[in-house]
């Protein structure tokens, strides 16, 4: 390969890469949106900007505890035995953590999300 052909190649590379950051930061966006339900009754449902850093969540079994990182969010302490929730690890952009023995569901919602169709027919 020559000369030239590295560096196409470098810059393809960088261009993917750049892209890949930029969609993968959408958390941070203003518009993203925390919402927390339990046995499908919506508990907190705010901007990920005012979350707090730690939220403690009472269940039936003791207290759900989420903690909130660089624009992320994670289940640090779960009263459920298998523990599952706290396995999934941290959501960050458009995702959810559930934990099944508690009924709980948490989300992070984004502005793209509510704005784009989920498919299209033609």
């Amino acid at each position: 390969m020559r000369r030239n052909d590295y560096l196409l190649c470098l810059v393809i590379i960088t261009a993917a890469l750049c892209g890949f950051w930029s969609s993968d930061s959408t958390a941070a966006d203003s518009n993203a949106v925390v919402r927390i339900t339990r046995h499908h009754e919506l508990i907190l449902q705010q901007t990920l900007r005012d979350f707090p850093d730690q939220y403690l969540l009472p269940t039936e079994h003791g207290s759900l505890t989420i903690t909130k990182a660089n624009s992320s969010l994670r289940v640090s302490e779960a009263p459920c035995p298998d523990k599952l929730c706290e396995k999934q690890g941290p959501i960050t952009g458009s995702g959810s953590i559930v934990c099944i023995p508690e009924g709980v569901i948490i989300e992070i919602i984004t502005s793209k999300e509510g704005d784009s169709p989920d498919a299209l027919l033609h």
